[in-house]
């Protein structure tokens, strides 16, 4: 805190081992922290009992944007690639249930994520060479560090990324799926003499191990903008030099506003009043595109709030990967969406109390189509239309675990915005429209599945959106008489930490 100055304080600070995660707030915002939640998980030793290796993670919201922040140490050693890649999904797995509903890591339900650490990925020219249809060019270990050091004194960073561990992964799927990272422009970070110069270690090829990257949710992205990364080589503390990195954050109320309480009739208390929820408010004029200044004061629902439909056609998974001992795969659909609080369920008319709603179990089945009257028919809750595009429908899919007292395993999760093709922040929304999706389910931050090698599987459909009084209407008469989601039910899916402390509704 005194190298960050008074203007900062701190909001919560967790340790394993020696890992240490802080995250500091300005003073002037500590109001405005809220939903404050930590995690860890150990993945070092034998049985990933140890805490040498794992990670910490903090959840918080500022204002009404939700943030994640994951500090981890992975495995070390270039031949541990497999391993890393499986340490960043029990971390994501083993801290799911402490931040939030289990089959959503903190991945999938935040506004934005930060993943930074030693991540321990190494540069391999050798395998990038094999991955090329090449020959290994350094039969020789001390030839391959000589030709990395050549590369460094050189400055080519592009052809040393080029054979970045991690970068692989992220193309193959097997790790850090849809999170971003800024433009390295400096030289590795590891292993190197604990001196203020840039001297390296014989004994490890030195490599881009520490590494700071980000992922927004599906309707948020653009929300972020790394405005600076960079290597500090005259720290002498470690045999890695860090790496700092600045970003700029459009708070998520400057996009789509603020949940809000919207009374009509009576005051706090009295008898008679009525009482319902309103997503997305007016939002103050502080709120401006880039600002990080956030109010309290309480705003109104303008006349531009609906409650729109949204309905899922075609809904469907093909390929997906075995869950089951004898093979197979017993999946159903679970609907939430960011913000999770945004969802009603139109057949019941009530709010969810989970925030999702989920389609029926097909048996045993990896290519399998929910018919329509087993999907629910969404509403939205209080939504203003310009907010509507910065919303995000997450569908996971689930195996159903027959066993007693087993759990259902999470498959992977799809996003979508809800907005049209080419929408552009200038446009306005029609008044109904479609959007198509056909993505891969990720788990955590894999879309392959670490022991087998195979995709997750896929996720495809349709959804028909209705955002004004008229075309809601029409697409309510429409799905009533399709008989869509009339079959379909809520679930619960387990009482996690997290539902015992923080209920939705």
């Amino acid at each position: 805190a005194r190298r960050l100055g008074r203007g900062y304080v701190p909001v919560r600070h967790v340790r394993l081992w020696e890992m240490r995660l802080s995250v500091y707030v300005k003073a002037s915002q500590r109001a405005n922290v809220t939903k404050v939640h930590v995690a860890s998980a150990a993945t070092g030793g034998p049985g990933g009992m140890l805490g040498n290796k794992g990670g910490l993670v903090v959840r918080l919201r500022l204002g009404a944007t939700s943030l994640a922040f994951v500090s981890c140490h992975l495995a070390a050693h270039s031949h541990m690639l497999s391993r890393r890649n499986h340490n960043c999904s029990e971390l994501l797995r083993e801290t799911a249930s402490a931040l939030g509903p289990r089959h959503l890591t903190a991945a999938a339900q935040f506004d934005h994520v930060f993943w930074l650490g030693d991540l321990n990925y190494r540069t391999d020219l050798n395998a990038a060479a094999a991955a090329a249809g090449e020959e290994a060019p350094f039969p020789t270990d001390e030839e391959h560090h000589g030709q990395v050091l050549r590369l460094v004194e050189q400055g080519d960073w592009g052809a040393l990324l080029g054979a970045d561990q991690l970068a692989a992964s992220r193309a193959a799927g097997e790790a850090f799926v849809g999170f971003e990272e800024g433009p390295i422009a400096f030289a590795p970070t590891f292993k190197v003499e604990r001196s203020s110069e840039l001297v390296y270690q014989q004994k490890r090829i030195p490599s881009y191990c520490d590494r700071v990257l980000w992922k927004s949710a599906a309707g948020l992205r653009g929300a972020v903008s790394q405005t600076s990364l960079a290597a500090l080589p005259r720290v002498s503390t470690s045999d890695h030099k860090p790496v700092v990195a600045t970003f700029s954050l459009t708070p998520s109320e400057a996009l789509r506003g603020t949940m809000q309480e919207v009374r009509s009739g009576g005051s706090r208390g009295s008898r008679g009043s009525s009482r319902k929820s309103s997503l997305f408010g007016n939002v103050s004029s502080s709120f401006a595109a880039g600002s990080a200044s956030f109010t309290g004061s309480r705003a109104y629902a303008s006349l531009d709030v609906v409650r729109p439909t949204v309905r899922i056609r075609g809904l469907s998974a093909s390929e997906l990967v075995d869950m089951d001992y004898t093979g197979g795969c017993d999946p159903y659909c679970v609907v939430s969406a960011n913000p999770y609080e945004l969802l009603y369920c139109a057949a019941h008319e009530h709010v969810l109390k989970k925030g999702e709603a989920a389609a029926s179990t097909v048996k045993h089945g990896q290519d399998c189509t929910w018919p329509d009257d087993e999907v629910p028919l969404l509403r939205l809750r209080g939504v203003r239309t310009a907010a509507l595009p910065h919303t995000t429908l997450l569908l996971a899919v689930l195996d159903k675990d027959n066993v007693i007292l087993g759990k259902d395993d999470p498959v992977g999760v799809v996003q979508v915005p809800l907005r049209p093709v080419g929408w552009s922040q200038d446009s306005d929304l029609p008044p109904s429209f479609e959007v198509e999706f056909d993505e891969p389910l990720v788990q955590g931050m894999a879309s392959t599945d670490l022991k087998s090698g195979r995709p997750l599987g896929r996720l495809r459909g349709t959804l028909s959106i209705a955002t004004t009084a008229e075309a809601i209407e029409e697409a309510l008469a429409e799905a009533r008489a399709d008989g869509a989601g009339e079959k379909a039910r809520t679930v619960k899916l387990g009482a996690s930490a997290f539902e015992r402390r923080w209920r939705c509704c």
